[in-house]
């Protein structure tokens, strides 16, 4: 295996790693556990985490080790108000390219999504629940907005998966039903109004999908 390859085999590991919240928010880590477990050499991994600190995931503390960096509900709530303001747009351009194979493909998503609940894999929930969110900014044509909501993405992963995770921890049964209904409910009743044409009920649906997390993290 080249150097390079190792490097980013390393390097997926430990972001996959992050994102998922295997490595908590603000844990300290260690260079040579890392090695060890791995079985590299150091440099790929002083690489990977080189890496990794200049994309703000982690914190390279010398003589000390490695801090995972702490997550900001502030951020969170930012980065949700302005996919409250970009995604309507890209159902508003998607609405016109929809042919029924879209459908098709978003009915799919959102079966898989239902999926996610059914395995209480809060991973799953974010990345099928987002991949249709992504999948109606592609229609839209729109690359400049698309490679927008894709960065947005990536930023509210590991907090998507960790706060819900805390929340469906902790609630009782019967919120956690509340939520897998409305969170379900919501992608279906998007891909129907798409079917549909209804552009103004879609934008809704899409809206309140979008609020749920924000709601998720009020208390915090």
């Amino acid at each position: 295996m080249s150097k390079r390859s190792t490097i980013d085999e390393v390097y997926n590991i430990l972001k996959s790693r992050i994102l998922t919240c295997e490595y908590k928010p603000g844990q300290l880590i260690f260079e040579k556990e890392i090695v060890d477990e791995l079985g590299v050499s150091r440099t790929p991994v002083r690489e990977a985490l080189n890496i990794l600190n200049g994309e703000g995931l982690l914190h390279i503390i010398p003589k000390k080790g490695i801090q995972i960096t702490s997550l900001s509900v502030k951020k969170m709530k930012q980065i949700y108000e302005i996919r409250k303001i970009l995604e309507p747009v890209s159902v508003s351009q998607a609405i016109r390219n929809i042919k029924p194979s879209h459908i098709e493909y978003l009915t799919n998503l959102d079966k898989t999504l239902r999926t996610g609940f059914d395995r209480s894999d809060v991973t799953d929930i974010f990345k099928y629940g987002m991949d249709i969110h992504l999948y109606i900014a592609d229609l839209s044509g729109n690359e400049v907005l698309v490679s927008i909501l894709k960065w947005l993405r990536e930023e509210s992963y590991r907090g998507y998966v960790y706060y819900l995770k805390q929340y469906m921890d902790r609630c009782t049964d019967d919120e956690r039903k509340i939520v897998e209904e409305k969170t379900i409910n919501n992608h279906s009743k998007i891909v129907e109004a798409l079917k549909e044409g209804d552009e103004q009920r879609a934008i809704k649906h899409v809206v309140e999908d979008l609020n749920i997390f924000i709601q998720f993290i009020s208390d915090y």
